[in-house]
């Protein structure tokens, strides 16, 4: 009886320094856990303290989510497979122990690297850490992208923006060669965005830049023999206009073909999409794509009415996806110096090669 005396004064004490020593490592318990979830977390707890101050391995900073059917040990097992953690049961522990587990919220997390599983859990289980998430869609001008921006709630807003990429630092241009005077229309990547709530300007203008870079590189091994004739600056100028005329990938670089042919022979571009641009934002119809234009908006006096002006306009009228561009890059090589709308409403297009085959291409 003695000896069962002595384990069990043993016992309590070593129950009482695992709390007392959870508490100098781990805080204090969350105010709804109560006292026998205290001493069974506290010493499962005390046996993990190394692995849950030991910090990961990744210097850099990486993305973790949780989806909207996880449960708790779900999340902590993800962690763990992606090597935030050391041990998720572990950190499911310590979420437990600080009622944390509670307070977990679907979504995307940017992690700073060399955390360690006390930080991540702290970290995911605070919902304003989660990512501000956004779409740049196909064929939006930097004005558009900016009422997106100013909606988020980030540290800075759409006239921010504007002002940054209307004159764009060295360390943005050289990235992307970007001619003297330039905007960046045209260099801001279409596509989905999750951004750290902390996220600066220059560090989401560098990411979307980069972005593009990526694909112009890419795009750089498809040069052709009529391509291969115009600068990277002059490519994309060419694709946002592609972009504007099609969402239809299968017909992107049939239209570029017809592009090129008609710069070839000195032929007016003659797009709508660029006196579009040169009109700006039209108040009646709430947008800055007018549509259908009018005589007089086909006369807008302006460097980028193509139906005025030789050639290309002096910069992109939008932002051009993936896709687009590596149509600019690899034109189909045809015949045709036309193209309009099919009159079946599937927003594609049928292409000609004389004006005579244009005007019977129209609808009755």
């Amino acid at each position: 009886m003695f000896i069962l005396f002595l384990l069990a004064i043993g016992l309590v004490m070593f129950m009482i320094y695992a709390v007392y020593s959870n508490g100098k490592v781990l805080g204090a318990p969350g105010e709804d856990v109560n006292l026998l979830n205290n001493l069974r977390y506290s010493i499962r707890l005390f046996r993990n303290q190394d692995l849950l101050q030991q910090p990961n391995q990744f210097s850099e900073e990486r993305k973790f989510s949780i989806s909207n059917d996880d449960h708790t040990m779900d999340v902590c097992h993800k962690l763990e497979a992606e090597s935030f953690v050391f041990s998720g049961t572990a950190t499911c522990d310590y979420l437990a122990y600080k009622g944390k587990d509670r307070t977990l919220s679907p979504g995307t997390y940017t992690l700073p690297g060399g955390m360690n599983a006390i930080q991540v859990a702290n970290f995911i289980a605070e919902r304003v850490n989660q990512d501000l998430q956004f779409t740049i869609f196909a064929g939006w001008r930097l004005e558009e992208i900016a009422e997106v921006i100013g909606q988020l709630g980030l540290s800075f807003g759409k006239d921010d923006f504007l002002s940054f990429v209307s004159a764009p630092p060295a360390q943005i241009t050289q990235l992307i060669d970007l001619p003297a005077n330039r905007t960046l229309e045209g260099y801001m990547l279409p596509g989905f965005y999750s951004l750290k709530p902390t996220i600066t300007l220059e560090e989401f203008i560098l990411q979307s830049v980069s972005r593009t870079q990526a694909v112009l590189q890419e795009a750089s091994q498809n040069l052709n023999d009529q391509s291969s004739t115009l600068t990277t600056d002059e490519l994309i100028i060419l694709a946002s206009i592609i972009q504007r005329e099609t969402l239809e990938p299968a017909e992107m670089s049939t239209i570029a073909s017809v592009f090129f042919n008609r710069l070839a022979i000195g032929m007016r571009l003659e797009t709508d999409p660029t006196v579009q641009y040169a009109i700006g934002y039209d108040l009646a119809q709430g947008t800055w794509w007018k549509s259908p234009l009018t005589f007089s908006d086909l006369a807008v006096v302006s460097d980028y009415n193509t139906y005025l002006v030789q050639g290309l306009p002096p910069g992109a009228i939008s932002n051009p996806s993936r896709d687009t561009i590596l149509a600019a890059y690899s034109p189909e090589k045809t015949g045709y110096y036309f193209f309009r709308a099919k009159c079946d409403g599937s927003l594609t297009h049928n292409f000609a090669v004389t004006y005579e085959e244009h005007l019977a291409n129209g609808c009755e």
